[in-house]
């Protein structure tokens, strides 16, 4: 009986492959058409590069200021007589600001969560750089590229596509830009403008704004389209060369025995890979032991030797947690760890990484991350533990030792550093921040 099924199999496995890809082709563009969305966010209620602008700067007498909401951002102003298009609103800053921003060509869908509580249209300014008229330190140079609407609550968040937005033409002949130069550009935007409207009363008014969400594809159809043609040809070059095995039988009993040599070989390295996975990481919390800190470790100091980017450690001690097991037992300092851990992993960014480095005793390495930007994670870890109920019993605070690692350092004195500021946490009264400053030594 398995001849005959070898042999059926052989006759009708081409074109099994056939529907195979088939299938798959139906699959990828089904996904393509269903999902494999790239979506970013940007909502400016915690964003901090955000700042008012009037029409002061062209000789405008406007006012403007702004407050932040659990949600928002809201722009209160006045506009005001002085300037030929009185105007208001806010600036925010991508990137440097300046020449280097962010990359919006690739997305298809630009949403804007925008409200006035008035009258007028809502112009936003996606200003662009290009080394070709960029300069230095001229603001105005960048391009503007504009769009302009009437934000409408049934039509709310607005939605935009790239083609939809526009190069000012009162820019474009101020600095005597050529035609070709004059298209849209979003590949590197390091500035937005959010303003009132050319036809916006005088008097007060306020702008409610939440933020932005741009939505595209992981792949773009060309990308796609070219994979699958790429499959197809491969998949056919494959029947050919299985045709020309298919005359040597011994061959292909050989090529199957290899196949179910490379599964199980394939099944022994996917154990191993489970074994040293566990081997890693704390049985309790589930996050990286010392064991599995070693290559973070190491990772992020080749990061930094080589591209320079800053790497931040951050070493956090549960505050009295002895008391805790000796009053209320271990399974209420061991509850401790767990939820700890779960809060803290919800609030860092997953190219962090977290480790338990003793009892009570954690380490957060942060990729990329400055000093400065470490304590402030580091804060709003603090206040978001105290703020939290651990536990039923009490509350729980936590110190925090901060230092940045320098390139070619020992890490036994980035843990050093590391570890004087947590101690300087604790004696200064617990539930408090300090950061560690690197001083060279002396040769």
């Amino acid at each position: 009986m398995s001849r005959i099924m070898e042999k059926i199999y052989a006759l009708f496995r081409m074109n099994i492959l056939i529907f195979v890809l088939l299938a798959a082709t139906v699959i990828a563009l089904f996904a393509y058409q269903n999902g494999l969305d790239d979506i970013v966010f940007l909502n400016l209620s915690d964003y901090p590069y955000v700042i008012a602008e009037t029409d002061s700067a062209d000789g405008g007498s406007s006012a403007v200021a702004i407050s932040r909401t659990d949600s928002s951002i809201i722009v209160d102003y006045e506009l005001k007589e002085g300037y030929a298009y009185p105007y208001a609103g806010v600036k925010i800053l991508l990137g440097d600001g300046k020449t280097k921003g962010r990359d919006f060509s690739k997305f298809d869908s630009i949403f804007v969560w925008v409200k006035p509580r008035g009258e007028g249209t809502v112009r936003i300014y996606f200003r662009g750089y290009d080394a070709d008229f960029y300069r230095e330190g001229d603001e105005g140079s960048l391009k503007f590229n504009e769009v302009e609407f009437f934000p409408l609550e049934e039509t709310y968040p607005a939605v935009f596509v790239p083609q939809e937005f526009r190069v000012a033409s009162w820019w474009v002949a101020q600095n005597e830009i050529n035609v070709h130069k004059a298209r849209v550009d979003l590949s590197n935007i390091p500035l937005i403008e959010i303003q009132t409207g050319t036809n916006a009363p005088l008097g007060y008014g306020t702008l409610e704004i939440r933020g932005f969400c741009f939505k595209g594809k992981k792949i773009s159809k060309v990308d796609l389209v070219t994979i699958l043609v790429a499959l197809w040809f491969v998949t056919f070059l494959i029947i050919l060369v299985i045709r020309f095995f298919d005359y040597n039988r011994e061959r292909a009993a050989n090529r199957k025995k290899q196949e179910e040599l490379e599964k199980y070989l394939a099944a022994l390295e996917i154990e191993k890979s489970e074994y040293e996975k566990s081997s890693r990481t704390d049985p309790l919390t589930g996050c990286l032991n010392r064991a599995g800190f070693g290559s973070v470790l190491l990772r992020e100091q080749e990061n930094l030797t080589k591209n320079g980017s800053p790497v931040s450690f951050v070493l956090l001690d549960i505050d009295h947690f002895k008391e805790v097991n000796d009053t209320y037992g271990h399974n209420v300092g061991d509850e401790v760890l767990v939820n700890l851990t779960k809060l803290i992993q919800g609030k860092i960014r997953n190219s962090d990484s977290l480790v338990r480095w003793g009892g009570e005793e954690f380490v957060i390495l942060c990729g990329e991350t400055p000093i400065q930007n470490a304590q402030f994670l580091a804060e709003k870890l603090r206040v978001a533990i105290e703020n939290t109920q651990l536990i039923t019993q009490q509350r729980i605070t936590c110190s925090f030792g901060i230092s940045e690692m320098i390139a070619g350092e020992d890490p036994k004195r980035l843990f050093e550093r590391a570890d004087k500021a947590l101690y300087a946490s604790k004696e200064g009264g617990r539930n408090r921040v300090t950061s560690a400053t690197y001083r060279r030594q002396a040769r």
